[in-house]
């Protein structure tokens, strides 16, 4: 199998195997100021939720265990409490609630996104991990999303399923290594590939990647043991085809792709990206079809020293190169003579 040594060593680098014990005291903390302090804040408006009627899970690749090593650290854990969401209608409010009983504290920075209330941690002055809050009311047994941000006009409590969500995922992922190498090392293509993106909504979200890997990977699969090169070179290429494309004059003008939630909502994961620009499409897919040739000059090469630097262009410096083996002139040899004495 060709780089096999390569592939196992840079999996080890990118994964997260185990939990930190900065993650875990971080998430155990916050855990606890939610519980002791949001029945308060929710009190201040009449809202009376006791510390039992929260209920506190994790959310995302923590769950179903494709976390990858990057910086800053990310999780998602997400925040359930009974409410009517027809007499508090507003989940922004709800969402300022959740904040206050986090800003107690002052080696966090506390914020409201639209999808969830954002806990960030700095270290020499630089973010080094982020907790996400989705915040959810529960109502006879369903979820409801609070969406919008804190001053937006848009808002609103909208159903979903996480935990099904996570269900879903983790019985796809489950007993398959080679499926969950797979998701974190399209995940980390994704890392290196936006490092620098500032833009809201051009960089392809996580759990639409995971879906689009996971997709292909069973859609593919034909009972052999394909090496970790191979198997992402034909994931990389189904992906592609998923693709819808729209040329003017010969160029690549929109380059559009679908994938919707399995769960409730069931919305496009990939709406917010293709809506904000066609150039995030377009961007997604070039660099996808970059990534697949050198994935695929990296199956072609002469020996494992190219091929390593082919997919070092994929996956940045952490891939480990190959050194070329030196060749031996043993040709002297062949003339050598015996001595009997």
């Amino acid at each position: 199998m060709k780089l096999k040594t390569q592939f196992n060593k840079f999996y080890d680098k990118i994964r997260i195997k185990n939990e930190t014990e900065d993650l875990k005291e971080k998430r155990e903390t916050l855990e606890e100021d939610i519980k002791s302090y949001f029945p308060t804040e929710l009190e201040k408006q009449d809202i009376q939720v006791n510390k039992s009627d929260i209920k506190i899970f994790d959310q995302g690749s923590y769950t179903y265990h494709t976390t990858i090593n990057t910086k800053p650290y990310d999780r998602d854990v997400a925040v359930a409490i009974p409410l009517d969401i027809v007499k508090y209608d507003d989940p922004r409010k709800i969402k300022k609630m959740l904040l206050d009983s986090l800003c107690k504290v002052a080696t966090r920075t506390v914020s409201i996104k639209e999808p969830c209330v954002n806990v960030s941690y700095a270290r020499d002055g630089k973010e080094w991990m982020h907790i996400d809050l989705p915040l959810y009311a529960l109502v006879d047994g369903t979820y409801y999303l609070a969406r919008g941000k804190e001053f937006s006009d848009v808002y609103s409590w909208e159903e979903a399923d996480p935990k099904r969500l996570n269900d879903v995922l983790k019985s796809i992922l489950e007993g398959n290594d080679q499926l969950r190498r797979m998701v974190r090392f399209i995940k980390k293509w994704r890392d290196i590939q936006y490092e620098n993106s500032t833009r809201d909504h051009e960089i392809p979200p996580s759990i639409g990647l995971t879906f689009l890997t996971c997709d292909t990977f069973v859609n593919i699969y034909d009972g052999n043991q394909h090496d970790d090169l191979w198997e992402l070179l034909r994931i990389m290429n189904g992906i592609k085809d998923k693709f819808v494309l729209t040329y003017n004059n010969g160029d690549l003008e929109k380059a559009v792709i679908r994938r919707r939630l399995p769960v409730v909502p069931n919305t496009d994961i990939f709406s917010k990206m293709m809506s904000s620009s066609d150039s995030y499409g377009v961007k997604f897919y070039n660099k996808l079809s970059a990534a697949i040739n050198d994935l695929t000059d990296a199956i072609n090469a002469d020996d494992d020293a190219e091929a390593s630097r082919y997919v070092r262009k994929v996956f940045g410096d952490e891939f480990e190169l190959v050194e070329k083996k030196a060749c031996t002139d043993t040709s002297f040899l062949s003339g050598r003579e015996h001595s009997f004495g």
